[in-house]
């Protein structure tokens, strides 16, 4: 009897055990978790809408954000997959339902340290508002499991409007409303006249002064500078002879008939 009450407890506590490493040596979500998440991701199947999946994105971020980090907790990314989506049963057979699967990875061994799968339903049926009242609902299950802060909706600010007019100046003048008029009595409208319309012709631009003519600016007449004769070689005294040309204490004819020359035909009179 005592043995078999040993193997008893011996099994049970064996099945304890194994119920503890669970599948990815993880432990179940079944309380409000403690943990430092730094970021999320959510993903599912290409049947599952987009913007069912950026709204629970873009919701958990919000919350993560807001969120203060707690003192000596554990990091973990938090990957959010969506497995089924369709509607519940019974009474909640008219609204939206959604399965999904939760899990926490430690940042710094890359393990799992928490999984959980949860089921949520919409609380409307109105097929404007139910991707986002599911989106909000799987959010909110998220920010219960993990502890993480609800964000703050921000109030919307009215506009400012900015007036130029000074206080001391005076108030607007308003006209006043003009009286109803009643649907018995018509009166014809008054038949206004086209009136042509008036050209204003501004001042006549004065004439333009007729072009005056340049006087040409003087022009001096520059004389033409013959070139320099090139320099003659000195010549010596014994190679000067009479009738020679040259340069110092030349003795010469100039003659100014070219058909005679009186040094040379002596029957050339002088004079021409």
């Amino acid at each position: 009897m005592f043995a078999r009450s040993l193997r008893i407890v011996f099994a049970l506590s064996f099945a304890l055990l194994l119920a503890s490493c669970s599948l990815f040596h993880g432990r179940s979500i079944d309380r409000p978790l403690v943990y430092y998440v730094r970021n999320v991701t959510v993903m599912a199947h290409a049947r599952i809408p987009l913007d069912l999946i950026e709204n629970v994105d873009r919701r958990v971020s919000a919350a993560i954000a807001a969120t203060r980090p707690p003192d000596g907790a554990e990091r973990v990314v938090l990957l959010v997959k969506i497995d089924r989506l369709g509607f519940g049963e019974g009474a909640r057979r008219q609204l939206a339902q959604a399965k999904f699967t939760v899990t926490a990875t430690s940042v710094e061994t890359g393990q799992p340290v928490a999984q959980g799968f949860f089921t949520v339903n919409s609380p409307t049926d109105d097929p404007r508002w139910a991707r986002q009242a599911l989106a909000e609902e799987i959010a909110a299950r998220i920010r219960f499991a993990f502890s993480l802060t609800t964000p703050r909706i921000r109030k919307a600010v009215p506009p400012r409007t900015v007036s130029t007019r000074l206080v001391s100046d005076p108030p607007l003048l308003t006209s006043p409303a003009p009286l109803p008029v009643s649907p018995r009595v018509t009166a014809a409208p008054p038949r206004v006249e086209r009136q042509k319309p008036v050209v204003v012709t501004g001042p006549e631009a004065p004439a333009s002064a007729p072009p005056r003519e340049m006087a040409a600016p003087p022009v001096a007449e520059i004389q033409p500078v013959p070139p320099a004769s090139p320099s003659q070689p000195a010549k010596r005294a014994a190679d000067t002879g009479k009738g020679t040309p040259v340069e110092q204490g030349a003795v010469g004819t100039i003659r100014l008939r070219p058909d005679c020359d009186p040094a040379v035909t002596p029957a050339c009179p002088p004079a021409p």
